[in-house]
């Protein structure tokens, strides 16, 4: 493993690259090869072959670092253990998120829309849907930034690189995806590179998403605090789907309202993440980091008696 923690940010960074490189080259000749079988938006496969890519070349820098072990990703057992601690997260999380999330309402900067269920069986369904939702995209992310990616710059003893560098990427990666789409009579082998295009839309106008990336990012901070305190992954994954769970029903049943005065709070991004998402999680981060500082304070003195 190399001594400076620089090689590693960016060899994930280049995992990311590589793979919607490859899915840039790839896509157009895959969905040539489907297209017997059924014809498969352009768009799509460049995102599942990015994803694919991504797991790949994880794959193979974790053992290219010597990586690859369940204690450094996150994966402590007892199985019991984890378990009650991703469920202590998870309630964490769907409570933080609602209460950060309500008082949105009462100033009118969103509110119900058509889309809202009625009837109490209609919102369990969109919270199942939610919650599972959550859960798929924590288990992902959390095994690959705050596991593999601070698990590695911890071990390293970089953990201010792991506590507030990889939250940067954490967050880049939430404005990438909007990729543009081709139509199947267009397609040629060079569309594959207008796809991929579509997917950094979103940082033509930096100024229009700063405050959804601060709130990514400072969101990013405390799921690695969070890491960092317990020493495995379970919290963060439960705390992240939480968090997850919690916008993905809001987002689904809202839309922005009518009060200019305090829309300011959320931006222009998706209407629920900004400064005020970024206040509250950027409290909660110094409130854990000082937490952790009296923690790691009262172990010194505990080990300096006789």
């Amino acid at each position: 493993m190399p001594s400076s923690p620089i090689p590693v940010l960016l060899a994930f960074v280049l995992a990311l690259l590589g793979a919607m490189l490859f899915a840039a080259v790839a896509s157009p000749w895959v969905q040539i090869l489907l297209a017997p079988l059924a014809v498969v938006p352009l768009h799509r496969l460049f995102t599942r072959l990015t994803m694919l890519g991504v797991v790949g070349i994880a794959a193979w820098l974790l053992r290219r670092y010597r990586l690859a072990d369940r204690m450094l990703l996150g994966f402590v057992p007892p199985p019991r253990r984890f378990l009650r601690r991703v469920l202590v997260g998870l309630a964490a999380g769907l409570i933080i998120m609602t209460i950060a999330l309500l008082p949105l309402f009462l100033l009118d900067v969103r509110e119900l829309n058509a889309r809202a269920p009625v009837e109490w069986s209609d919102w369990l369904a969109l919270a199942a849907k939610g919650l599972g939702s959550g859960l798929a995209v924590a288990l992902i992310e959390e095994t690959f930034f705050r596991g593999a990616m601070q698990g590695a710059l911890q071990r390293m003893g970089a953990g201010l690189w792991a506590v507030f560098a990889v939250p940067v990427l954490y967050a880049a990666v939430h404005f990438l995806g909007r990729a543009a789409s081709v139509s199947y009579a267009d397609v040629n082998g060079l569309s594959g590179f207008v796809v991929l295009r579509g997917f950094f839309a979103d940082y033509a106008q930096p100024l229009a998403i700063a405050d959804a990336f601060i709130a990514l990012w400072c969101v990013g901070v405390l799921l690695a605090l969070v890491r960092q305190r317990w020493g495995d992954l379970a919290g963060c994954i439960g705390l992240h789907a939480g968090f997850v769970a919690a916008i993905t029903v809001f987002r689904k049943v809202s839309s922005p309202g009518n009060a200019n005065d305090w829309g300011f709070l959320v931006g222009s991004f998706d209407g629920l993440l900004g400064w005020w998402i970024a206040l509250l999680t950027g409290s909660a981060c110094l409130i854990l980091w000082r937490a952790g500082l009296q923690h790691a304070s009262r172990k010194e003195s505990g080990a300096g008696k006789p």
